[in-house]
């Protein structure tokens, strides 16, 4: 995110414009002053003013700084480095990017910033100012690590279509990735998914026990253990995998899909969380329109699959579902087109024809 400010008005006296030189100083002496505990409390709250205004991880909204309650606990590093990266001047403000290093103990931290800077009297302060810490970064995901040339790329492509909801698309591209890495047991995703949707159980079990053998690690082994009972109770282990891998949307959608019918109000969390992390992926919607149809909030189910058609207009999944919705309703004439629609889209889609067929009959 960049944080800009614009500088406007009347010529400026040049004594008042800023030099990149002063401010690189600037940033770089008020940054790492940042330690020592007490004796870094002065000189931060000289570098910012109450008329600051900060935004980093978790706030909704800027705020402005509040200078009587800087703890000197706050600077507990050993040192602090700071890289200027770039420097805007705009007359009497500049933009300042870069990178702060904490070292702690032999530890490092990272924090990215931007901020701009401005002449206040004889000093220079921070305006605007937002950072984020890379310790704060979304970074538990399933391993995708593969040595393989292409495999991740392919793998990222696969696992996309996979929460799409398109079945055929994600089993055609698992086929090429086991055959370029046949030990990656993340390719197997795709062949799972086709397997599923084409109501072929027994693909479906080989699929996954030959990804658990193939499994290198935890979250990984986990993942794929939930998809069979072969391997014990699927939703402990669909936990496990997301305890182990919190951040990977495969590993939030199987949780979430696992809850459902045994704990909805924990699904609907992950599921709205996972749509709000993950803002054009469909099947967090697909997922909250059947548990909103089964608590009877029709209007919110509605919602929820057309935002999954809209995610996903070529997928026959998003249709098929839209179609259960109007089925649901009584709606027949609806539902008739949306199983043509998801039929016209992958003629091996069996569950629409299954539906079609009840449907006429």
């Amino acid at each position: 995110m960049l944080l800009t400010m614009g500088f406007t008005g009347c010529a400026v006296n040049d004594s008042n414009q800023l030099t990149e030189g002063e401010v690189m100083s600037f940033a770089k002496n008020h940054l790492e002053s940042q330690v020592g505990y007490d004796e870094a409390v002065a000189p931060y709250i000289a570098g910012l003013s109450t008329e600051t205004k900060y935004f980093t991880t978790g706030q909704k909204s800027p705020l402005n700084a509040n200078l009587d309650n800087v703890d000197a606990s706050w600077f507990f590093e050993d040192s602090v480095k700071a890289e200027i990266m770039d420097v805007q001047l705009y007359g009497t403000g500049a933009s300042v990017m870069g990178v702060m290093y904490f070292h702690t103990l032999g530890e490092v931290g990272m924090r990215s910033f931007h901020g701009t800077v401005v002449r206040d009297g004889d000093r220079l302060r921070w305006d605007r100012w937002f950072h984020q810490d890379h310790g704060q970064l979304a970074e538990n995901f399933i391993p995708n690590d593969s040595e393989v040339e292409g495999a991740v790329s392919l793998c990222n492509s696969m696992a996309w279509s996979t929460l799409q909801g398109d079945g055929s698309v994600a089993g055609e591209i698992s086929d090429s990735l086991i055959a370029l890495d046949p030990s990656m047991a993340l390719a197997h995703v795709g062949s799972l998914w086709r397997a599923w949707f084409q109501g072929d159980g027994e693909t479906w079990e080989s699929h996954a026990a030959a990804a658990v053998e193939k499994s290198k690690d935890p979250a990984t082994k986990y993942y794929f253990m939930s998809h069979s009972e072969a391997f014990g109770d699927q939703l402990e282990n669909a936990q496990k995998a997301y305890a182990l891998a919190s951040d990977s949307p495969l590993a939030q959608i199987n949780y979430a899909w696992n809850l459902m019918g045994t704990d909805d109000a924990a699904a609907r969390v992950i599921l709205e969380q996972t749509a709000n992390r993950w803002g054009s992926l469909g099947a967090p919607h697909n997922l909250l329109g059947y548990l909103n149809m089964r608590e009877g909030d029709m209007d919110r189910a509605e919602n929820s699959f057309k935002m999954y058609v809209r995610l996903a207009p070529d997928v026959a999944n998003a249709h098929d579902s839209m179609g259960d919705f109007y089925a649901k309703k009584g709606d027949n004439e609806n539902a008739r087109a949306c199983y043509t629609k998801a039929i016209e889209l992958d003629d091996s889609f069996e569950s629409s024809k299954k539906k079609m067929a009840e449907l006429d009959s």
